[in-house]
This record gives structure tokens, C-alpha cells and sequence, in this order.
């Protein structure tokens, strides 16, 4: 390549595993920091909102129960694999880390080894964890950061300056296993199922805190009194008394008066207002960002059986990616990535549904019965629990030629020899030149007339 090319290709990628996939600025947080959040601020606002909040507890966990079912192993180790899994209890690790990849959008696990084995999965906290790479995207460490106080550092920041600022620093970091949900693009760190409703959260934070003062102060209506008449009328310290009463006035208080206080309510008019709206409002849109349909969460006005049925079926699917995720992550940095398996053993999700359940088990009964599988075909596809061990089926014996061609069994053989048949209609006995023997009727000789 000559000069010229050189100056004015400089722009263009002539090389792979060259693209950019952050920028400078943005070395430290693959997550860049929204218009008015932080990320720290975001981990804050999502924990404040599972706490809290309800709706959002009811999102999380219905989305982390449903993802997490019952599982086996399958591949050349799933002996070994499942009995290990007993020893650490991988389902109750499974919840944990689906719970915090969905309400954080990450989840990081350090690999405890004893001997050479994993012994413990340890859950670290996702809001304390960061994550280093490269601008071209190789990961080249984690950090555990808890407040101002850089603990842990495992593999590098990429900054020697910084790297000594840690009070452990650990050299390798492949025993760090990073679970990441819905990520977009390049980017290193998942995002929250609630990522897109974090405005509607906030206003429903503010409105849980402020519900009380909300209800004593715009539900009660508007109270007008009249004070004296024209036989007596009110001086200025009888208005002012009134006046200081109905401003201490609150929704379930009595007042009493005499003759001359005339109290009449106005309804609402300006001053009050209706909070059920802009309550369903917010709550629509927190529930349609978290992705659960409602009648799951308890809220089934104006839904009908078909509805639910077109949401639940859809949902289905949203599991299904879920389970992908985590099943992913699992397989590659924790089977394949610890050496503790091969590419062929794969982790195998049951149906979250019973009724998942029975629609396959269904199907593979009307194939057996069609005849279009075996029934040993039939019994290894169906889940671990309800296969059974079948007869081995012994191989026929068929005798095979010197180039290894099968010969046809007895009963396919063909014979020339032709076996005298006295029922057979197309033979006869009747030619006088077969001499009593049977032949074939179009054997015989026709005379010529």
C-alpha cells in the first residue's frame, strides 16, 4: 500500500477485532449514565422501588419464580454435574442470581474452589461491582468498590496508578462469572426489567410517601361558612375563630357550632382532584415495562379468558428468553469455562407450565401411537423423572456376504423351485403331454383350427 492510500484510508477498519465498542470517556461505566440518573443513583432507585413499591416486588419475583423450574443435566458428565449441583444447591443459586439480574440487569458470581472443585458459589453484590475492559471489548478485570474504599480488584483497570490504589489485588480473574441481562449492542453491563420505567417508579415513590398528606388534604371537600346574620352580626374575632377551625379541620373531625354558623359544603370545585386516574396511569406503565401480564400480578378488571390466555402464551415466551440467559452464562463460564464439563453437556429447562407439560406428552403418546416413533425413542425424550428403563433390543442375525452386503432373512428369499400347489387356478393336470403333471395353463398347446 503506497502513501497516498495510507493518508487517505486512515479512517477505514482494514483489520478485524479492531472496532471500538466504548468510548474514552466512558472507559470505567459500560452502563453510560442516563440524562438525570447515575448509575449509582439508578442501583439506589431500584432497590428503594423492590423495597417499597409493591408492583415492582410482585414484577421481580413472579418473573424469577417463573424462570427458575425444574432443570437436569444432560451430555457425557450429567452424572457427575447433577450430583454436584445437589452439593451446592443450584436452584436456590438460580433464584438469587435471576432476581438480581432482573431488577439490576447484572449479577456476578466468585467461584470458591477447594482442591480444584467448586465448592461454593458465592453472590456478590452487583451494586458495589465494576467491570474493565478494553476499547476493542476484552475484559481485563473486575472491582469491588463499597463506597470511597476500593477493596478488591481482580485482573486490572487497565491503569497501573489506579490498580495500586486496591486493598487486594488478585491476578486472575477467571473465576469471576458475570450474569448479564437484556444487553444492547456491545455494551458490558445488563439492564434492568424496570430500566424503562424508572420516571413512572419515581412518581410512584413520591406518591406512596405523599398519599397521606394527599388524602387529608385534597380528598376533604371545600367547607363554606357563614358566620352571624343580620339580627347578630359576627365581629371580627368571631370570623377569625371559625376561620383558625376549619383550617385544623381534617377528614374525619366534627365540628360543632352555634345558631349563628351556617357551615355548607361546596364539593370539591378547584380544590380537589381525582387521584385514582393518574394512580392507574403510573401503574399501567410500570406494569407493561415489567413485562408481566396483569392478571399475574392480581389485576384482572376488563380482561376476559381469552385475554389472559393470548398473555400468558406470550409471557411463556418471555421466560423462555430469560431462561436462555442464565442458562448461557451457566454453561459457558461455569460448565465449559471450569472445565468441569464438555460443549455436548447442556443444562435442559423443564416446562414452566403444567400445561406445557401435558400438551408434549400429548404429542409423544399420538406418536407412539401412530407408529412414527418407537416407544424407546418416545421414553428418551421425555424428562429424566419419567423415564424408565427399557428391555435392550437384540440386533437380528442376518448373514452377510464377503463385501459385507446383508442377505435377505428366509422368509424374503426367493427360490426357483416351484412347489406343486393342487389349489393354485392357474395351473392343470388335464394336458395329456405333461403326464399328469401340474403345469400352467398358458403352457399347453392351443390346436389351430
Amino acid at each position: 500500500m503506497g502513501i497516498i492510500e495510507r493518508v487517505f484510508s486512515r479512517n477505514k477498519i482494514v483489520e478485524a477485532c479492531k472496532a471500538l465498542v466504548s468510548l474514552k470517556a466512558n472507559k470505567k461505566y459500560g452502563l453510560a449514565d442516563s440524562e438525570n440518573y447515575s448509575r449509582s443513583k439508578l442501583f439506589q432507585i431500584y432497590k428503594q422501588a423492590y423495597d417499597q413499591v409493591a408492583l415492582v416486588t410482585a414484577i421481580i419475583d413472579t418473573q424469577a419464580d417463573q424462570t427458575v423450574q425444574d432443570f437436569f443435566f444432560e451430555g457425557p458428565n450429567k452424572k457427575k454435574i447433577t450430583e454436584w449441583s445437589d452439593k451446592v444447591n443450584l436452584v436456590q443459586f438460580f433464584h438469587r442470581v435471576t432476581k438480581l439480574m432482573l431488577l439490576y440487569g447484572n449479577a456476578y458470581v466468585e467461584l470458591i474452589k477447594d482442591k480444584g472443585d467448586i465448592s461454593e458459589l458465592k453472590i456478590l453484590n452487583p451494586i458495589w461491582m465494576d467491570v474493565y475492559r478494553t476499547d476493542t471489548g476484552d475484559i481485563v478485570g473486575y472491582s469491588q468498590i463499597i463506597g470511597d474504599r476500593k477493596e478488591v480488584l481482580w485482573g486490572t483497570t487497565g491503569d497501573s496508578r489506579v490498580d495500586t490504589q486496591f486493598n487486594t489485588k488478585i491476578a486472575k480473574f477467571d473465576h469471576i462469572v458475570h450474569f448479564k441481562h437484556n444487553v444492547l449492542g456491545s455494551e458490558k453491563y445488563g439492564r434492568s426489567v424496570i430500566q424503562s420505567v424508572i420516571e413512572p417508579i419515581n412518581i410512584k415513590l413520591d406518591m406512596e410517601s405523599n398519599l397521606r398528606k394527599v388524602v387529608f388534604k385534597y380528598v376533604a371537600p371545600l367547607i363554606w361558612a357563614k358566620v352571624g346574620s343580620n339580627e347578630f352580626p359576627a365581629n371580627t374575632d368571631i370570623v377569625s375563630e371559625i376561620s383558625n377551625t376549619l383550617t385544623d379541620l381534617s377528614a374525619e373531625s366534627e365540628i360543632t357550632t352555634s345558631h349563628l354558623v351556617d357551615l355548607q359544603v361546596l364539593q370539591f370545585n378547584s380544590k380537589g382532584m381525582d387521584i385514582k386516574t393518574p394512580i392507574e396511569h403510573i401503574e399501567n406503565q410500570i406494569i407493561t415495562g415489567g413485562q408481566v401480564p396483569p392478571v399475574l400480578l392480581g389485576r384482572s378488571e376488563g380482561s376476559d379468558k381469552a385475554t389472559a390466555e393470548v398473555q400468558l402464551r406470550s409471557f411463556g415466551r418471555h421466560i423462555k428468553a430469560n431462561q436462555r440467559e442464565l442458562k448461557n452464562e451457566f454453561e459457558d463460564k461455569i460448565l465449559v469455562g471450569q472445565d468441569m464439563g464438555t460443549p455436548k453437556d447442556k443444562l435442559v429447562w423443564t416446562q414452566s407450565e403444567e400445561r406445557e407439560r401435558e400438551v408434549e406428552i400429548d404429542m409423544l403418546r399420538g406418536l407412539v401411537t401412530d407408529g412414527i416413533v418407537s416407544a424407546q425413542k418416545a421414553n428418551d425424550l421425555l424428562p429424566p423423572r419419567f423415564r424408565e428403563k427399557l428391555p435392550e433390543i437384540e440386533p437380528l442375525n442376518q448373514n452377510t456376504t464377503v463385501d459385507g452386503v446383508q442377505q435377505p432373512r428366509p422368509n424374503q428369499m426367493k427360490t426357483n423351485k416351484v412347489t406343486a400347489n393342487p389349489n393354485d387356478p392357474t395351473q392343470t393336470t388335464k394336458d395329456k403331454k405333461s403326464l399328469g403333471k401340474r403345469i400352467n395353463k398358458t403352457d399347453r398347446e392351443v390346436p389351430v383350427k
